[in-house]
């Protein structure tokens, strides 16, 4: 019961704050070109986020949370292969990568990039480009493939990290969990930095893929019943499960190697039979025509 009021007001404060960051942009959309022309150089006509530092550590994160997603994914096929051996169970694995698949893939990449429109901060005419700005949430016919709103990049680190806050709390501390919730804002904060710093983004960009991650992981956490299994996510039934599922997946994967090299003789043994076959009928022909 605990759980489900806590849910309950997290739900009904994120809805809050989410409809007043979409009144805000949308009354003031002036705040997404003051934070932008921060990071703009109008004398060099660059961007402060284009340097190999820059680079380095964005794709430091990007690729970071896309690896903890798939590997996250490969641990729920390996409990759903395991069944009954596993101790944390196929819900807290498909919590993380599921809560990826949704915000990032689906939400942001799927629906919001391809279909409002939205130019990105470089190629507005206020910043140098030849674009129009629009506001967030203005459906706009000024790009038409992997456009500004929202940050997917943002969403994609937001949707790793919020998950896993989730599963880790009850086992932490009470500084365990300040740390915990310390870590992930600055991951959030440094990567919605970097995207606008580099002039891929605007604030309304990087703000709503962060709320939106925050309300697919509690739309998650109550269809997965995430409250009733979350307490098994250490160490020990996690490290267990990984044992089972690397060897039971070599073992599969021998099988399935011994399998199709067994294939692959039938396959030689029935071509060498046939190009034999057809070998004895050629020399025949030739003998026969040879005698005539």
């Amino acid at each position: 019961m605990d759980h489900d009021i806590v849910h309950m007001r997290l739900t009904i404060w994120l809805t809050v704050l989410t409809l007043l960051a979409v009144i805000i942009f949308a009354v003031f959309p002036f705040i997404d070109l003051e934070v932008s022309a921060f990071f703009f150089n109008g004398q060099r006509g660059d961007w402060m986020g284009l340097g190999p530092d820059f680079s380095f550590w964005r794709d430091v994160l990007r690729h970071g949370g896309e690896i903890f997603a798939v590997v996250a994914f490969l641990i729920f096929l390996g409990n759903v292969l395991i069944g009954s051996k596993q101790q944390t169970g196929w819900r807290v694995w498909a919590f993380i990568w599921g809560n990826t698949l949704v915000c990032a893939g689906l939400l942001v990449n799927g629906v919001l990039k391809t279909w409002l429109g939205r130019a990105r901060p470089d190629g507005v005419a206020e910043f140098g480009g030849f674009q129009a700005f629009t506001p967030a949430f203005q459906l706009s016919n000024q790009c038409f493939k992997n456009c500004s709103f929202s940050s997917g990049e943002t969403a994609l680190i937001a949707s790793v990290l919020l998950p896993v806050c989730v599963l880790l709390w009850p086992h932490l501390s009470r500084r365990g969990k300040f740390a915990c919730g310390v870590v992930a804002a600055f991951l959030m904060i440094v990567t919605a930095t970097m995207r606008m710093a580099a002039g891929r983004h605007f604030l309304s960009d990087t703000t709503m893929s962060i709320l939106f991650a925050a309300l697919t992981t509690l739309i998650l956490y109550r269809l997965l019943a995430i409250g009733q299994c979350r307490s098994v996510f250490a160490a020990g039934p996690v490290s267990s499960d990984v044992r089972v599922i690397l060897r039971r997946s070599s073992v599969r994967c021998l099988q399935l190697l011994r399998a199709t090299l067994r294939k692959v003789l039938e396959v030689g043994r029935a071509l060498s039979a046939r190009t034999a076959k057809e070998r004895a009928g050629f020399i025949s022909r030739r003998t026969q025509i040879a005698a005539e």
